[in-house]
């Protein structure tokens, strides 16, 4: 018998997830139902709970339970019933997902290599958010999961660089990068390579071996040891942790030497920053990738972008995900009962940034 289930994160405290069974989904006519294969987990997965209310994310797949949302994952899944002529069963679709075992959707501005799910819930978010890609050709399991872990990363990281780059990086002499372990950060590191600007990560004392190992940054401070970092070269504060009193001490070390603050994660904050006309030096700017990727639309660049950055995308998950020195361990979970754990790990900051955790929800 089939099981239909997903996970919902309680609002008020994200590290409380709760396994919830579902109904039987019926179809209207125009819906499909997607029975999802695999969905990755990761501190990303957070940074869309803490912003679920300001940027939206919770509207995306409403929760059952009062109080609780569904957290948005990347991954992949097959079309296996369809009231919608245009996407027949046994289509195989990436994107965005609850952390479920099948998700009803009304696929629209249905193309030869993607749709779009119209649901009416679903408007008013960019749309990345509500894009599927089709997928063609032989599936590639050890592939598809770096590709579920790192793809909606990575892509924050390289448009986050594109972002500093079309601004000449704001002149700067360092890049100090918090919360250095996170996927993101360390790949936006990697995307800042071709700057002469040296990358500075700043992590906890528990995973500074781990962020040493990986060689993608210049050098390694714990949190701690912020002051130690030089404050007379000019600095941009590339920050992935969203951690409010760690900002106050970077802006107070380097002072009118931070050239700029880009705000673009929130691995160890539990909501949006709030305004603070205190803080020593320039505001923090939010960065969000999906305006980026529509600026890109609306120039006429999204094409020639997505060239240079599926190439791109390739040469990094070979050099993080490659067989011979891979930066993650994969952990693949059978079904979702594993989830609120995982979950509680992220938000806790206890889990071990080297184990790259994707579900497989009907499998077993």
């Amino acid at each position: 018998m089939t099981r239909y289930a997903r996970v919902e994160s309680l609002k008020s405290d994200l590290g409380v997830a709760d396994l919830v069974e579902l109904p039987t989904p019926q179809l209207d006519e125009g819906e499909v139902l997607a029975r999802i294969e695999r969905v990755a987990l990761t501190t990303n997965n957070m940074t869309y709970a803490v912003y679920g209310d300001t940027l939206g994310y919770w509207n995306l797949f409403p929760a059952e339970q009062a109080g609780y949302g569904c957290m948005p994952a990347w991954g992949y899944a097959e079309i296996v019933e369809s009231r919608a002529s245009d996407v027949p069963v046994g289509t195989r679709i990436f994107g965005y997902f609850p952390i479920a075992t099948h998700l009803t959707m009304r696929p629209t501005t249905v193309t030869a290599r993607s749709f779009v799910d119209g649901a009416e819930h679903r408007t008013g978010t960019p749309q990345v958010y509500n894009l599927y890609e089709l997928q063609t050709g032989e599936t590639d399991p050890r592939q598809d999961s770096l590709t579920a872990i790192f793809r909606p990363l990575f892509i924050t990281s390289y448009t986050a660089a594109d972002y500093l780059r079309d601004r000449d990086f704001f002149d700067a002499e360092q890049f100090v990068i918090s919360s250095a372990s996170s996927k993101t950060a360390y790949g936006a590191a990697y995307c800042l390579a071709d700057s002469p600007a040296q990358r500075i990560a700043l992590t906890s004392a528990r995973n500074i071996e781990f962020v040493k190992g990986l060689g993608h940054y210049t050098a390694t401070h714990e949190y701690a040891d912020l002051t130690a970092i030089d404050s007379t070269r000019r600095t941009v504060y590339v920050d992935l942790s969203g951690d409010g009193d760690l900002r106050r001490r970077v802006h107070e070390h380097f002072g009118d030497r931070l050239a700029f603050d880009c705000l673009i994660g929130s691995t160890q904050a539990d909501g949006f920053p709030e305004a603070d006309d205190s803080l020593v030096g320039p505001a923090p700017v939010f960065f969000f990738a999906a305006l980026q990727l529509d600026a890109y639309k609306a120039e006429g660049q999204s094409r020639a972008f997505m060239q240079r950055y599926r190439r791109d995308e390739r040469a990094f998950l070979e050099r993080v995900g490659g067989t011979e020195q891979p930066s993650i361990e994969l952990l693949e979970h059978t079904g979702l009962e594993d989830a609120p754990a995982v979950i509680a790990g992220f938000h806790d900051g206890s889990t071990d940034p080297a184990v790259g955790h994707v579900f497989l929800p009907n499998a077993g």
